[in-house]
């Protein structure tokens, strides 16, 4: 059984970004996000390519350049924190899997009709509602493909999972400060092990 969770790296250190998503490549985690927000963040989903890690992305795109570079360096995937209609366009047409922030039902079933392999809702989850916002959406609309971002909880994943979402995005339940600043890549992956088992666990 997968996980459901994506990893979300947003940090202003490039080295321990570096450090986390080589840590996370070693659990359970569905897929790893490294935000554009992050110095040098190309470069650095570039160079986890280059090591063999085959399940990362770029977070936070805003623009259709940064899909195009992401799109080059064969990340596996592209998310979005809004729907701007050209870049999912631009992402659909190179073939680089994408997810866009979305909000509305209109918004969300226009995003999925252009090509969108998933849809972010507004994050964070729980200021529109959290699982029962889910419930609603998926009711009417069971096919879409939401993934779920901030405010969520490590005891709520998998209820997010079991209501019909594809994914939920977790970051600072997945790692330490302390732990990732001595780019020891076995403590991450350890840590991240750990909060991943307790999530498995949640939902026995």
């Amino acid at each position: 059984m997968n996980s459901g969770v994506i990893a979300v790296i947003r940090t202003d250190d490039p080295d321990i970004a570096l450090t986390l998503a080589r840590g996370f490549n070693s659990t359970s985690v569905d897929a790893i996000e490294i935000t554009m927000t992050v110095p040098n963040a190309l470069e650095i989903i570039e160079k986890l390519i280059e090591e063999g890690v085959t399940r990362i992305g770029g977070g936070t795109v805003r623009s259709i350049e940064q899909v195009q570079r992401l799109r080059s360096i064969g990340a596996a995937f592209g998310v979005a924190p809004s729907f701007d209609e050209a870049i999912l366009k631009e992402a659909v047409r190179l073939g680089l899997p994408f997810t866009p922030g979305t909000l509305t039902p209109s918004e969300m079933v226009r995003a999925q009709q252009l090509g969108a392999t998933s849809l972010k809702v507004l994050f964070p989850i729980s200021a529109v509602g959290g699982i029962e916002f889910v419930h609603s959406v998926l009711e009417p609309l069971p096919d879409l493909a939401l993934v779920v971002s901030g405010g969520v909880q490590p005891a709520e994943v998998r209820s997010y999972i079991d209501a019909g979402c594809v994914g939920v995005c977790m970051g600072g339940a997945l790692w330490s400060q302390e732990i990732a600043a001595t780019h020891d890549v076995s403590a991450v992956q350890n840590y991240a092990s750990k909060a991943l088992e307790r999530i498995a666990s949640s939902a026995r």
